[in-house]
């Protein structure tokens, strides 16, 4: 857990509170997508993570795929912005709820390894065919939907 959101934790407790999060798909020049294991819940995802207290969101999502993946992302495009409460609000084993307003990204413009990754968070990283989408929770897989949308209209998709 981050630092604005255990600062967060020791005010309101359990409560759901809403909080600017951002997620991204990388594409490697094969076409598949790179997917996490994380170590919390055991589920497969796609980078992402909570906005910290002086970061923009870009800044927050290079930050947060260096540390679950270890590559440095070069450049990224905003294809979604994700804020349906049915969809974004998730309860954490520990009982905390969020809902978050979730930022989406694309990019297949990075530099680096998998290598050099907080093993705290992430378990396996991998780049997989786009069809492990289905492993994804249901708010991940609406980034492929968000993803679509931009290359089809070249706007981002609002859900």
């Amino acid at each position: 857990m981050y630092d604005y959101i255990k600062k967060m934790r020791a005010q309101i407790g359990h409560q759901k509170f809403i909080h600017p999060a951002a997620r991204i798909i990388i594409e490697n020049e094969q076409g598949e997508v790179l997917m996490i294991k994380r170590t919390d819940n055991n589920n497969w995802g796609i980078p992402a993570g909570s906005l910290e207290e002086g970061e923009t969101i870009k800044d927050c999502i290079i930050r947060e795929v260096k540390e679950e993946t270890g590559l440095q992302i070069v450049d990224c495009q905003v294809i979604g912005i994700s804020s349906n409460p049915e969809k974004e609000t998730v309860t954490y084993p520990n009982k905390d709820i969020i809902q978050y307003f979730t930022v989406e990204f694309y990019s297949n413009n990075w530099n680096g390894k998998l290598e050099g990754f907080d093993e705290k968070e992430v378990k396996v990283i991998q780049f997989v065919p786009k069809e492990w989408r289905h492993k994804l929770p249901k708010n991940e897989q609406s980034t492929f939907k968000s993803l679509a949308y931009f290359k089809e209209h070249q706007k981002i998709r609002l859900t």
